[in-house]
């Protein structure tokens, strides 16, 4: 049954906004992560990082900071994949644990992030990740009914500029055995303290780079169009979308010794682009539940996902009515786009333009091209279905609908 089409204007009934996270930007900010974590009351942070950014130097340069500071590292992890596990993040907690640390920082991309906040639940109140999959499972006061109990200090120091991790409270995770992305929401999840200092991309390979920057235009298209739309959020929708607009070209294909402004701002437009989901309900759609999809069946990165996945979705989205089409005219108008055609001479403008420039970052625009078998067609369907994205999608999908996405971007 289709759902009714989203109001964009009037006053909202109902809304919630949080962003608790401090953020601290600017040039040589890594210096100071112990001065500014000591602030968040850590003492022996344990640092969470992968073996590629621990080779980069980048993480020297962190535990120096942290030291200057006065804090003392109690440990690292450095073993976090690209497509981070639940076995994982346990055997980081246990890493933590044996460590006897009493906060984490994480440096790293998204996955490693997001270990970091798995890790710091089972840390800080045992058990397994899978204990805390879903929304505010975390334990909370008064036999369960009061707020949540806090976790350890996180600070987090993003390598991408892309998931906006370090500013919100959820955690994608892969189960292994069921070959599923899971999602762990919760308020105390959100990280103390975000550091954002162009100096922690400088190494990000081109590709990479494209990629984690269409992840955050992504969530920032996703959550400009969903019907749980909010004043608050679209702020900082459209102020991620201009500074993507201006800065990604160049961050991806600009000299990392002198492209340190548009590196700079892309972190800046990574963490403001997740923020309208972090209140409590996400407020992404039916491009992140295919990208879960094929992330969780074939392990391909997220942002390669969303930059092919997101154009189809599109066009599936502007067959809802007149108020979707003109938000998703809005989005052309902001990101240089035609934005003169209606319903689907729109959708297939700003669809074009958006696989045409996928392609000029040099990412892939088919499925096939990142190794996703059509034979897969019915898993991938199956997946996307039980993924809690689509929920606040703008338009209501049904298996039919993910089975022709998919098949369109295969």
């Amino acid at each position: 049954m289709e759902s009714e089409t989203p109001s964009y204007q009037g006053f909202k009934d109902y809304y919630q906004f949080t962003h608790p996270t401090r953020v601290v930007v600017g040039r040589g900010m890594i210096e100071g992560t112990g001065f500014e974590f000591q602030k968040e009351g850590a003492k022996r942070p344990f640092i969470i990082t992968d073996a590629v950014v621990r080779g980069t130097g980048l993480v020297d340069k962190v535990e120096a900071g942290i030291v200057d500071g006065g804090l003392e590292i109690s440990g690292h992890f450095d073993e976090v994949p690209q497509d981070s596990s639940t076995d994982t993040c346990e055997a980081c907690a246990a890493a933590a644990k044996d460590a006897g640390a009493d906060s984490i920082v994480a440096v790293g991309g998204g996955s490693v992030m997001d270990t970091a906040k798995a890790a710091n639940a089972v840390l800080t109140h045992g058990g397994r990740v899978l204990d805390y999959e879903g929304l505010f499972t975390l334990p909370r006061a008064d036999d369960g009914m009061g707020e949540p109990l806090p976790l350890k200090p996180l600070a987090c120091i993003p390598t991408t500029a892309g998931t906006g991790s370090e500013v919100s409270f959820g955690a994608v995770i892969k189960d292994p055995e069921q070959k599923l992305k899971i999602l762990l929401g919760d308020f105390p999840l959100f990280p103390r303290l975000a550091i954002l200092d162009p100096e922690s991309t400088r190494t990000l390979p081109p590709q990479v780079a494209a990629a984690t920057g269409m992840d955050a235009m992504t969530h920032a298209i996703e959550a400009f169009t969903s019907p749980e739309w909010s004043p608050h959020g679209e702020a900082f929708c459209l102020q991620a979308l201009r500074m993507i607009r201006e800065n990604l070209e160049q961050a991806v294909h600009g000299d990392p010794e002198e492209n340190e402004v548009a590196r700079g701002n892309m972190l800046i437009a990574a963490s403001l682009a997740i923020v309208p989901g972090a209140a409590g309900a996400s407020t992404l759609g039916a491009v992140h539940s295919m990208s879960h999809a094929v992330g969780g069946l074939h392990g391909v990165p997220h942002g390669v996902a969303n930059s092919i996945n997101l154009p189809h979705v599109i066009r599936f989205n502007c067959e809802g009515g007149a108020a979707i089409v003109d938000r998703y005219r809005r989005v052309a108008e902001l990101m240089g786009a035609d934005a003169s055609g209606d319903g689907a001479a729109l959708a297939d403008s700003l669809a074009n333009w958006m696989t045409a420039m996928s392609s000029g970052l040099g990412l892939p625009t088919r499925l096939t091209e990142v190794g996703v078998p059509e034979a897969s067609l019915d898993q991938l369907v199956d997946a996307a279905m039980g993924d809690g994205c689509s929920l606040t999608n703008a338009r209501e999908l049904l298996p039919e609908d993910f089975r022709a996405l998919f098949t369109a971007a295969l």
